[in-house]
């Protein structure tokens, strides 16, 4: 099959990569390869520069109040280790800075990685140069990682269908409304994704070059050391290996010793990496499992394996005990991807599968194309089950999202090639490689400003996005899907709620699902003097002058608890997004200057 490696896709594949084991596996020409890392440095730039930006209108979400906290301790524990400080790698001193008794003490039930670098950017960023505001730096970390993620899909695609697959993949994962959203936080859920993919991406590799192992191996560790669904990495990485060995067997001999000589000529060493180098990496990075390591890696584990169930509204139900729906992660996928790139994602699906069994014996995109599968399938997987929390929707599942992104370039792509051989039959004057690239650049202007447009206008509040298929913001409401959650989006009422702060006066304010952030807030001087958190649930509501509600179906009796201690039913401010209520502001009436 003859096509151009740079730049083409086939519904039966490309010969733009080689049988796993080969070392010149990547046929790209010097030329063409230095041109894909310099696009791939301008979307880091891009996607860093976007994200960076749009996070300083993004409200403070409860689990960041955490992960800075402890990102700073953690930051200052690695400080003081490297100046060598007595005692600092004693027992007691890093349980005193990472552990404890309790399930939660020093956050031991997350690993430390993120919050590692959330600390130390924020030290370096905002302490040492000024260069941000302090919730800035403690989120540049992620916003990096995100673009770091941006640009290895673009690598991993354009080598193997071609660079307008890749350059489609990458901006179609970009402008995602909720994962541009969360790759703005001090959170481990964009950051994951980047991880999960760069292993599948060193798994790759580690099968085509000696050495690879070590790359995989940390690759894997940095996971483990980012969120715990990184155990979910064997599942497809098992699988992908004993298929690609089956399919390297020998066609003549005895079965035994086919499978044999195919097992050693496909770099077994790959699993020193997973099985091995990673859990070193996870461990040297996490000073907690320096001692009792056993214990306290099943100490991780327990916590999550026996997670609590908080609430979570799907479908007009609020949901807080097993068993869910099993279809939850597959129709909040569908309601929040943009329209058309879900349209191209599924386009692309189907072409790539019917593809997949096409292939002939020389074509090696079945081996990237199955990873993706499993990629996606093991990342969903544990939410069809119907036992596993839901609470944080298509975060929990989110490094699936990057090959619903691959599927939708490399079918756009193929649409167009389709579509430029129909226009060429029926007229025979438009044909040749320009109608072509005309054709993907049509569809894909068309395409990708859709979710560009749809991401920008989903910032501030994503997590409140809905996508055309629900309606819109107020079509999800009606759908009775999760309003947000987080408590993120009371930044948006505090212009209106600082009109109540008076010189030398106190005006306490109930900050209900808030109260976590409203010191950041005050950092920040986005919150005047004087409007201090009035406290919790019922005292805190009787105490207070202004009192807030962030709207979520399990939020209902704040409501009821505000109408009965202030004598009223009526908000006085409503901030809506697309007309969906998402924070209710009361205000008593002696503050109004009301009788």
């Amino acid at each position: 099959m003859s096509v151009s490696q740079q730049d083409s896709v086939t519904a039966k594949g490309t010969s733009a990569t080689r049988a796993p084991g080969k070392r010149s596996w990547n046929p790209l020409s010097w030329s063409q390869r230095w041109q894909n890392r310099a696009i791939a440095v301008l979307l880091f730039i891009l996607a860093s520069t976007m994200v960076i930006s749009a996070q300083r209108d993004q409200g403070v979400v409860r689990d960041e109040v955490i992960y800075m906290n402890f990102g700073s301790r953690y930051a200052d524990w690695w400080g003081e280790f490297a100046t060598g400080k007595d005692g600092i790698t004693s027992k007691e001193s890093i349980t005193r800075f990472f552990g404890g008794k309790a399930a939660t003490a020093g956050n031991r039930e997350h690993p430390p990685l993120m919050k590692t670098l959330f600390g130390l950017s924020e030290k370096l960023l905002h302490d040492k140069l000024g260069w941000t505001s302090e919730t800035t730096a403690y989120r540049v970390p992620t916003a990096l990682l995100n673009a770091l993620l941006i640009a290895l899909v673009f690598l991993f695609v354009s080598g193997i269908w071609g660079f307008s697959a890749g350059l489609l993949s990458a901006l179609l994962l970009l402008f995602l409304p909720r994962a541009f959203f969360h790759s703005g936080l001090a959170t481990f859920d964009a950051p994951v994704v980047t991880f999960w993919f760069a292993s599948l991406w060193a798994y790759q590799r580690s099968l085509r070059t000696r050495w690879g192992f070590l790359l995989l191996g940390l690759c894997a560790g940095l996971t483990l050391a980012t969120k715990h669904n990184a155990i979910l990495l064997p599942a497809i990485l098992i699988p992908h290996y004993c298929y690609t060995v089956w399919r390297a067997r020998a066609s003549e001999g005895k079965w035994h010793v086919r499978l044999w000589n195919a097992l050693r000529n496909s770099r077994p060493q790959t699993f020193l990496g997973l099985f091995l180098i990673a859990p070193l990496v996870l461990i040297a990075i996490w000073p907690w499992l320096w001692f009792d390591t056993m214990t306290h890696l099943r100490e991780w584990m327990d916590f999550h394996f026996t997670h609590v169930h908080y609430n979570f509204e799907y479908l007009g139900k609020n949901w807080n005990a097993p068993p869910f729906p099993w279809h939850i992660a597959l129709v909040t996928t569908l309601f929040t991807v943009p329209l058309a790139t879900s349209v191209a994602g599924i386009s692309g699906f189907i072409m790539l599968v019917r593809g997949f069994f096409r292939f002939g014996p020389d074509d090696e995109n079945r081996f990237p194309t199955l990873l993706l599968f499993l990629s996606a399938g093991v990342a969903m997987g544990p939410f069809l089950l119907r036992s596993t929390p839901i609470f944080g929707a298509e975060k929990h599942w989110a490094p699936a999202i990057p090959t619903m992104c691959i599927f939708a370039g490399v079918g756009l792509v193929l649409l167009s090639e389709s579509t430029s051989t129909a226009i060429s039959l029926f007229w025979p004057k438009l044909k040749g490689r320009w109608v072509r690239n005309a054709t993907i650049g049509l569809v894909s202007t068309i395409v990708v400003g859709a979710a560009f447009w749809e991401t920008q206008h989903a910032q501030p509040y994503a997590l409140s996005h809905y996508n055309a298929l629900a309606g819109g913001a107020s079509g999800g409401a009606d759908y009775g899907m999760n309003r947000q959650f987080w408590g993120y989006s009371a930044r948006g009422v505090l212009p209106f709620v600082n009109g109540f702060s008076k010189p030398g006066q106190t005006v306490p304010v109930y900050t209900h699902d808030a109260s976590p952030a409203w010191g950041r807030y005050r950092q920040l001087e986005l919150l005047a003097p004087g409007l201090p958190n009035s406290g919790r649930e019922v005292a805190g509501i009787r105490k207070s002058k202004i009192a807030i509600v962030i709207h979520e179906k399990h939020f209902n009796r704040h409501d009821y608890l505000i109408w009965d201690a202030y004598k009223k039913v009526q908000p006085t401010f409503v901030l809506l997004y697309d007309g969906v209520p998402l924070v209710s502001v009361y205000v008593r009436d002696e503050l109004l200057g009301e009788e």
